[in-house]
């Protein structure tokens, strides 16, 4: 059993509409609930991997001034 979050959200109401559209455009099957996780996990993604690359950044100029 997936444990869930209820979160009551301030959506941008153009956002919406946007979200409403794709909705439709995608035959009404996916709800606007799936698409807000979608994001949601795209966003995650995003920023652990800036997250990667500052650190990978960070690490190569120690090295670099540590010789």
């Amino acid at each position: 059993m997936k444990n869930t979050h209820d979160y009551a959200a301030r959506i941008d109401y153009d956002l919406w509409m946007d979200c409403q559209r794709v909705k439709e455009l995608d035959g009404g099957t996916t709800s606007i609930n799936a698409l807000l996780n979608e994001g949601l996990k795209l966003v995650r993604d995003r920023k652990m991997q800036e997250i990667a690359t500052q650190r990978k950044q960070r690490n190569t100029l120690h090295s670099i001034t540590n010789w």
